[in-house]
């Protein structure tokens, strides 16, 4: 049997249908919480960066507060995010960058800014590089993907004008990221959150080293980003209260 596919004006016509569905929920659900039942569902998108800051805890306070509402988080990169704002599949995203604002379709509003550093395990034979330009030919751990170009990695090389490294090892898990960093040679990018032990990703203090180096990292800024607070269901307002608190 052959294979059936959408013709483009299906993929329209599905994409429009997708929000139209969206805002029917959403307008039930606001309908619910007037008559006092605060259930329904808050859809939330974040980058990595993103989830070390007040997140963890707005989360716990919003679940204590609405333990019937299903709340869904889903770790995803920054088009990815407004992609699904567009379309209503996400209600909220949690966006870490280092270039400001982004589309002027949606609400950006910063929450907080972020630190980045280049660290090696204890021990490596470069720990004492103090520029960027002799670790080019080293092995580099990335945490996102490598033709993203507004990735920690990619906005520092672009920072300086150097080229991306050529030996680069990539894990989607921020876990399994940090084991590598402090048990093999490859060099990592973090934020201040994982390199404090503030955020939820906790290592030995002596397992992981700051590189010296002299030429300028990017700070990240995180930003609470939305369609529009008028459009936002009564339980998605009452959780962004929890972010900014």
């Amino acid at each position: 049997a052959l294979p059936i596919c959408l013709t483009p004006y299906g993929v329209a016509l599905l994409k429009r249908a997708s929000v139209v569905e969206q805002e029917l929920r959403h307008a039930l659900e606001d309908i619910e919480a007037i008559r006092g039942h605060a259930e329904g569902q808050l859809n939330i998108g974040f980058t990595a960066v993103a989830s070390s800051g007040p997140l963890p805890d707005a989360m716990a306070a919003f679940r204590h507060q609405f333990p019937l509402v299903a709340l869904q988080a889903f770790e995803l990169r920054p088009q990815q995010i407004l992609e699904g704002l567009r379309e209503g599949r996400l209600d909220i995203g949690l966006i870490s960058t280092n270039s400001g604002p982004g589309s002027g379709a949606f609400q950006w509003e910063p929450l907080f800014s972020v630190g980045m550093h280049l660290t090696v395990r204890a021990g490596h034979p470069l720990r004492r590089t103090t520029r960027l330009q002799p670790l080019l030919d080293a092995d580099w751990l990335v945490l996102d993907p490598v033709d993203d170009p507004g990735s920690p990695l990619a906005s520092l090389m672009r920072l300086h004008g150097l080229g991306m490294p050529k030996r680069i090892v990539q894990s989607a898990s921020n876990l399994l990221g940090l084991q590598l960093a402090t048990k093999t040679d490859l060099i990592s990018m973090w934020s201040d959150f994982v390199i404090e032990g503030t955020g939820p990703l906790t290592l030995n203090r002596s397992a992981l080293e700051r590189l010296p180096i002299s030429d300028a990292l990017p700070d990240f800024a995180v930003f609470l980003v939305y369609r529009s607070a008028d459009l936002m269901t009564h339980v998605c307002t009452e959780f962004t209260k929890e972010v900014r608190h």
